[in-house]
């Protein structure tokens, strides 16, 4: 059985379909339409007919759009910038109708912004979720070739004498406690006192706030956490939102004369340790890696990396 709802000015038709619940967001359209939809869903439900037509790009991202933001809310926002472009640009196209090359057009000019690949990643993600749910009989990002960044620069860090810097500015001590344990934004932003025990903070991920590879990690609290701990929230941690935390970080560090966002602290926690001598599957585990290959950014950081190998040639140079 199909019914339709309205919500916000959209409409959105609700199916179960192999025993689970399904939403598609129909749009800001008229129930006259809704119900028209509703009407062939219904027939397709029961086997009348097979339906596939009247899916737009639009459909097949906004519904995507909407399930991320349950699935990983503390990423969402950034994540899917570059996806309300992509839909923006194909909004009235036909889900089966979209033209491969004119997607590949306009991942050209997109990467010169650098948003290319990650949207077409989260596009062809969409596309295969409403392929899934038998929305679409075929996924026509199949066709189109994600450019890869041509970008790779190592990671930005702060030096001990610019955190001194950032550590006087107005949120100095919430600086101070991400240099020293890694949390994302989103991490920090959801930590609470409770989640402070046996000398270490727990991350942990839940249905209400997710970390971004589902799994829980602790990270020991050394003196210079303990201390910025002390001036931090006395439940939650920090008493904003994740956005208003990078604009914070940006004016603080240009205040202080320096460049530089919040995840600059992450790489200053990841680099320092490296630096130190910790194995970069300490360091993977440490700051909640997904892969190995994520943490091997900071390698070259690695007491003596290099320098073994580096010293061995150029013997011609050397003056007898």
């Amino acid at each position: 059985m199909a019914t339709i709802y309205e919500r916000g000015g959209r409409w959105y038709l609700n199916w179960r379909e192999d025993g689970q619940q399904v939403r598609r967001s129909l749009g800001p359209i008229e129930k006259r339409q809704a119900e028209a939809f509703r009407v062939e869903k219904e027939a397709e439900l029961r086997g009348l007919i097979t339906v596939t037509r009247g899916v737009t790009v639009s459909d097949v991202l906004t519904e995507y759009m909407d399930w991320y933001l349950t699935a990983r809310p503390s990423t969402h926002r950034q994540a899917t910038s570059g996806l309300r472009r992509f839909r923006d640009e194909f909004d009235s196209s036909g889900a089966e109708d979209l033209n491969p090359a004119a997607v590949e057009v306009w991942a050209s000019k997109q990467a010169q912004k650098g948003q290319a690949e990650k949207a077409l990643k989260l596009a062809r993600a969409a596309f295969n979720r409403a392929l899934k749910q038998r929305r679409i009989s075929r996924s026509p990002m199949l066709g189109v070739a994600i450019p890869k960044s041509v970008t790779s620069r190592a990671p930005p860090y702060y030096r001990p004498s610019q955190m001194r810097k950032l550590a006087k500015a107005v949120h100095g001590d919430l600086w101070v406690f991400l240099a020293n344990t890694g949390l994302r934004r989103g991490e920090v932003v959801k930590a609470r006192r409770s989640d402070v025990r046996d000398g270490m903070i727990y991350v942990e991920s839940e249905a209400s706030g997710r970390t971004k590879n589902l799994r829980w990690r602790a990270i020991p609290l050394n003196a210079a956490a303990k201390g910025a701990l002390k001036a931090l929230g006395k439940d939650r941690l920090v008493d904003a939102e994740a956005d208003t935390l990078t604009h914070w970080s940006i004016k603080e560090a240009r205040d202080a004369g320096l460049t530089g966002s919040i995840h600059w602290l992450r790489h200053t926690f990841c680099t320092s340790l490296v630096q130190s001598g910790v194995s970069l599957h300490a360091v993977k585990d440490l700051a909640g890696h997904s892969s190995i290959t994520v943490t091997e950014q900071y390698a070259h950081h690695a007491p003596g990396a290099g320098k073994a190998a580096v010293s061995k040639i150029g013997s011609w140079s050397r003056r007898k």
